[in-house]
């Protein structure tokens, strides 16, 4: 089955779907969904009028038939579930670029609640010419977590074989011991040379891993539901933008 990529056409100006081509160029079966935010969302923000999104959708179409790539566009027919609906059946949801400026506007920008309950990954970043040196993986014993790591796995393992992977791993409080650590580090090695693995204590979880991020040279955090902590922190958010961090979350 081919991978459904979903993409907001109107979060930025001047979209390509060259740079998204060049991105996935390794994912032999895929399919770029495009969405229009100003049909799911009545904000001041998307100002496009309906000419503008027509001529919008005709220069993506044009693109897509030139680099011969599968491209479709949603449509809302006026139901404002229908992009939550969509993400059941998709693979990831992609939003970029990332910036100091809408990092903190997602929720207005995006449908109420769109990023607390897609239904597929999302992959949030700042250049996807250049999205990530390094992998962060954090594991907090929640299924997302997990979930998140093989759908990032599904869609760079393969490439990213030569990035230098860091493992945070939290044990629940009442279960200090390690169980799974040892297991995915196996895991994780059948991918990547490097593994390394630094343990967290369950306190201020997203601030602990934001610490280590920020540290790095340009990485992708990879994780679960905690991600929501951290993009809804004002402080947190702030210094992804400031640190090119990305982040490729699963709350499901």
């Amino acid at each position: 089955m081919k991978k459904q990529i979903l993409f907001p056409v109107d979060f930025q100006s001047g979209a390509h779907l060259a740079d998204y081509a060049n991105l996935f160029a390794h994912v032999d079966k895929k399919i770029f969904m495009g969405f229009f935010l100003r049909d799911f969302v009545k904000s001041a923000r998307v100002k496009n009028t309906e000419a503008d999104k027509q001529a919008l959708q005709q220069n993506l179409q044009q693109e897509a038939d030139q680099l011969k790539l599968d491209f479709d566009v949603l449509k809302s027919h006026s139901n404002a579930n229908l992009l939550l609906n969509q993400s059941r059946f998709a693979d990831l949801v992609i939003v970029n670029p990332l910036t100091s400026e809408n990092i903190l506007q997602l929720n207005h920008i995006f449908p109420d609640h769109f990023f607390d309950l897609v239904a597929c990954p999302v992959f949030l970043s700042e250049d996807v010419m250049r999205p990530f040196d390094e992998i962060l993986v954090l594991f907090d014993y929640d299924q997302s977590g997990l979930v998140a790591l093989k759908s990032f796995l599904s869609f760079f393992g393969k490439v990213s074989s030569d990035k230098k992977v860091t493992l945070l791993t939290v044990s629940p409080d009442d279960m200090p011991e390690i169980h799974l650590e040892k297991y995915l580090v196996s895991y994780l090695q059948k991918f990547f040379k490097d593994v390394g693995i630094v343990p967290l204590s369950s306190k201020d979880l997203a601030q602990q891993v934001m610490g280590h991020a920020t540290k790095l040279t340009p990485p992708v955090l990879v994780m679960g539901r905690t991600a929501i902590d951290l993009l809804n922190n004002e402080e947190l958010a702030g210094q992804v933008t400031d640190h090119h961090i990305s982040v490729f979350y699963s709350n499901v």
